[in-house]
């Protein structure tokens, strides 16, 4: 229903030509470098090859195919990872379509494109990284795995006292009542 529902939008535009629907990754590059689009929507979790063997593919072929991955994974590593193995857009599937009509036309064009929402997301990630230090976010990733502040001092060749300090900093700066509290903001925001 989904796919369908996409292809009736696209169709609609006088400017979109819907060449092909296909399900699987194979698929999907049998039907690329038949039709060679100008773009492609690939879903991240089709089976077959993963999308980022199919960006790889796509570019040793030199078709002249961008490629805009959509997701349900609201997600801004991935599409930080997307976006550096070749793909042009990240779109996540429950923003609006005007958001994909958007990211085709855009990748049309010569530019990329990522969902706002995702923006969002890596732009609250890119403040809470400047907001810690290194060792800062090193005694986070410990919390999150459970040591204590003893441990983490042995681990990092520091007094638990200072381990403690790094904590007081830490809640301070990402307004947190607790430990827990501050790691579960950091996996939030992919500082961990």
């Amino acid at each position: 229903m989904f796919v369908e529902a996409i292809r009736l939008v696209l169709n609609q535009d006088d400017h979109i030509d819907v060449l092909d629907i296909v399900d699987t990754g194979d698929a999907a590059l049998t039907s690329i470098f038949k039709h060679l689009p100008d773009v492609a929507i690939l879903d991240v979790t089709m089976p077959g090859p993963g999308p980022l063997r199919i960006a790889e593919e796509v570019a040793a072929s030199n078709a002249p195919t961008r490629l805009i991955a959509l997701t349900m994974h609201l997600d801004a590593g991935l599409s930080e990872v997307l976006l550096a193995g070749g793909y042009a857009g990240y779109v996540v599937k429950d923003t609006a379509v005007s958001e994909l009509l958007q990211a085709i036309r855009q990748i049309h064009g010569g530019t990329s494109f990522v969902s706002e929402a995702v923006n969002a997301l890596d732009d609250n990630r890119s403040v809470q990284n400047r907001l810690l230090t290194g060792r800062e976010r090193e005694c986070l990733q410990y919390a999150a795995e459970g040591l204590t502040n003893r441990a983490i001092g042995q681990r990092l060749g520091v007094a638990e006292r200072t381990i403690k300090f790094h904590f007081e900093n830490i809640l301070r700066k990402l307004r947190a009542s607790s430990r827990g509290e501050a790691v579960a903001i950091a996996r939030r925001s992919a500082i961990i």
